[in-house]
């Protein structure tokens, strides 16, 4: 937002110039007219006669409303800077065509005249032929500063609306019984010890003792009492004494020569409309049919509480409005293949502001939906071997993350990979976030960490425009990032076939060592027959979604997870630490037995516990219904900012995702959600489970007492498109829950 001063001072019309500027000064001089308001720096019982300008000021018309904001010089001695609370009391910017002198603001003839940037007009410089109040600044120059106590500023308005500067009571609407120069008058108490003055109007539509609010119209501006031309007086006072002040206060060397200014007392430094600022960094991802948009609440918000949001599309231009407490839409009845961008307007209770630069551009229903393909998990990246060609991340530092033609990914008809990301060697507590390489980054997070932690979590990243997954280290330290694939998601185009689509279960217990095998030593595999068990069919099934939580741990290590037979991979599915419970999403696929096998990397023994969400069906399958719709990471809700509350020990909470994120209100069979467990005040865990149904005895993350953690999960959606969030603590919990995307 550039800066708002208008200081017009004498422009010489004789002087070379172009034929455009002349005229562009002529004109604005045939409307810039000064106006004379007295002031009586010690009561406000003693009457003064205005004065009247002889002739037009001539503006100069490089000073308009663009100069840069001043900093606050020095306050006069014991004087603090008041609270900045005005706002502009017309609209849009104007010519300024007399200042507030501060040499010395009550018509006494001193022979200068001082701007509050310190730019001072001498007599003795030279006297402007038609007005003989208006000096020059340079000796000789034609450089008019107006005018010699001046205790006001006058703008430019041509017959125009006024507004209320701040909220406030009418104290005066007629003219001024003891300055009637000022023609028909309104003055403003805020009630903060300032009072506002809009002189020489035409009209006024406000009464004494009336209450108004910011930017409400209270008359039109004119050219009544002591005035040459149409123009507004606008002048600030203090209360009690009744004395002028500058509303720009002082910014220039040394000493005000006006003893009681108070700072700059404009919202931002410089005049602003009375409505918001246009909205910041909007963005938009692709949805199928809708598209889903972000965007940051305005730096200004107009001096009042935004009540309302407007996203318009292009092409086309529907619209569509939310209120001021959100930040995000989806903005549905889009055309799939079509590209649009967005932009955002802020209204409060004055008007609506201007509308937000473009977002980025998406073409809408492109990448979705997409049927899903697991592979045998494959190492793509290792910070700490140089696997990937990619170095210790530092400090908030992001690397773009190549996927495809490597662990079993094509080369074309990728959307999106499954990818295990691993954080360790972390210097500092913070967050790893993975997006779209080129998009803009969103507000969400993927997994939380902190220093020493090593710490792992299932992301499904959307591809960029140059098929990379862009990882930001999102903490003031170092860390090791260590990326597995696990599978990836086709394109719409690549879509066909019955293989890749998932069937949501209800979560079920396959192992828990605990009970049964017995602990895993180490190097010690476990081969689970997951085919015809728990909902998953004998056959035509290619892949599984597991939650592995490993317990009871000796000695640090992983587990790897991989179909039965093969030979293991070098990727992890669950990192732990000696002592730690730690869970983890894993999608594997699975041998001709539908078989998976869990193998202990660690140097000691561990127990394991294997519940199961869904499987992903092989080529036998219906080429019909079942794939997945990505959509950008949209935050459902945080108990930590606002209701629900935290969720009490041994409680439950139901959120209806349907129609909400870009879920559709119909036709969703399961979610895909980032669930973040923050401020436990006991250890315990928590299991989602499709609303109405029983609550299954499986968890889908576990936590120590303040311990913040996160979990990818696949959950089948229940009744009213629901989903049942239980905590299994013995104290209360936070719940972070951001929405990734749905299958139908």
């Amino acid at each position: 937002m550039r800066a708002e001063r208008w200081h017009i001072r004498g422009a010489d019309l004789s002087a070379p110039m172009s034929s455009a500027r002349k005229i562009l000064a002529l004109v604005v001089a045939m409307v810039a007219l000064g106006s004379f308001s007295p002031v009586d720096a010690s009561t406000a019982s003693t009457p003064r006669a205005e004065h009247k300008a002889p002739g037009p000021a001539h503006p100069r018309t490089r000073f308009l409303d663009q100069r840069p904001v001043h900093r606050q010089g020095p306050l006069a001695a014991g004087q603090d800077a008041a609270a900045p609370f005005l706002t502009r009391p017309y609209w849009n910017p104007h010519y300024v065509t007399s200042v507030f002198d501060h040499c010395n603001p009550d018509y006494t003839q001193d022979g200068m005249i001082c701007e509050d940037d310190g730019t001072v007009a001498y007599r003795s410089n030279g006297v402007d032929p038609s007005f003989s109040s208006g000096y020059a600044i340079t000796p000789g120059g034609g450089d008019y500063l107006y005018y010699d106590g001046h205790n006001g500023w006058d703008l430019a308005l041509n017959y125009e609306t006024l507004l209320a500067a701040a909220d406030g009571t009418v104290n005066l609407a007629g003219s001024d019984p003891y300055n009637p120069g000022f023609g028909q008058t309104v003055t403003i108490d805020h009630h903060n010890g300032f009072t506002t003055r809009y002189a020489h109007m035409s009209q006024i539509w406000v009464s004494p003792g009336q209450n108004v609010v910011r930017g409400q119209q209270i008359g039109i501006s004119g050219n009544t009492g002591y005035s040459t031309g149409p123009h507004l007086h606008f002048g600030v006072y203090l209360t009690a004494p009744w004395i002028a002040i500058d509303p720009w206060g002082w910014s220039g060397a040394g000493t005000d020569p006006w003893p009681y200014e108070q700072g700059n007392l404009w919202f931002w430094g410089n005049p602003q409309n009375p409505v918001p600022w246009a909205p910041d960094t909007v963005t938009a991802g692709s949805m199928d049919g809708s598209a889903l948009v972000s965007w940051s609440v305005p730096r200004f918000d107009g001096g009042t509480a935004i009540n309302a949001y407007t996203v318009t599309a292009t092409p086309g231009g529907a619209t569509v409005t939310v209120g001021g407490g959100t930040t995000s839409t989806v903005f549905t009845g889009l055309a799939n293949g079509t590209t649009y961008s967005f932009t955002v307007a802020a209204t409060d209770s004055v008007g609506t502001g201007p509308a937000s630069a473009p977002s980025n551009s998406v073409m809408v229903g492109a990448a979705w939906p997409g049927q899903t393909a697991v592979v045998t998990a494959a190492r793509i990246l290792d910070t700490r071997s140089g696997v990937g060609g990619v170095g210790t991340l530092g400090p908030d530092q992001a690397v773009d993350i190549t996927v495809l033609g490597r662990g079993g990914i094509p080369t074309s008809g990728v959307a999106a990979v499954e990818l295990n990301l691993a954080v360790t060697n972390a210097a500092a507590a913070g967050y790893l976030r993975a997006f779209p390489s080129g998009a803009i980054e969103p507000d969400t997070s993927n997994l939380n960490f902190v220093a020493g932690q090593t710490v792992a979590d299932l992301v499904t990243a959307t591809l960029g425009p140059n098929g990379m997954v862009r990882v930001r280290n999102g903490s003031p330290g170092s860390l090791d990032l260590v990326a597995d694939v696990e599978g990836w998601i086709a394109t719409s185009a690549a879509t066909a076939g019955g293989s890749g689509r998932y069937t949501a279960l209800q979560p079920a217990r396959l192992v828990d060592t605990r009970s049964g095998s017995g602990s895993l030593r180490p190097g010690q595999s476990l081969t689970v027959a997951v085919g015809g068990n728990a909902g998953v069919p004998a056959s035509g099934v290619s892949a599984v979604a597991l939650n592995l939580t490993v317990t009871d741990v000796a000695a640090a290590g992983y587990v790897a997870a991989y179909p039965a037979g093969a030979a293991p991979p070098l990727a992890s599915a669950v990192n732990f630490a000696p002592g730690q419970t730690v869970a983890g999403r894993v999608l594997v696929p699975v041998n001709a037995q539908g078989q998976v096998t869990l193998l202990n990397g660690g140097a000691g023994s561990i127990d394991v516990i294997l519940d199961v969400g869904g499987w992903f069906s092989d080529s036998s399958g219906p080429a019909s219904g079942q794939v997945y719709t990505g959509v950008p990471p949209v935050r459902l809700f945080d108990t930590r900012l606002a209701p629900p509350p935290a969720l009490a020990a041994g409680s439950s909470l139901t959120s209806i995702l349907a129609g909400h994120g870009g879920v559709p209100v119909s036709g969703a069979s399961a979610v895909v959600l980032n669930v973040t467990a923050a401020n436990p005040q006991s250890a315990g865990y928590m299991s989602l489970y499709p609303t109405g149904g029983d609550r299954p005895p499986t968890s889908d993350l576990n936590f120590r007492a303040g311990q913040t953690v996160g979990e990818l999960v696949i959950v089948k959606l229940g009744a009213g498109g629901g989903v049942d969030f239980f905590n299994g603590g013995t104290g209360s919990v936070d719940i972070v829950t951001d929405l990734i995307g749905w299958y139908n």
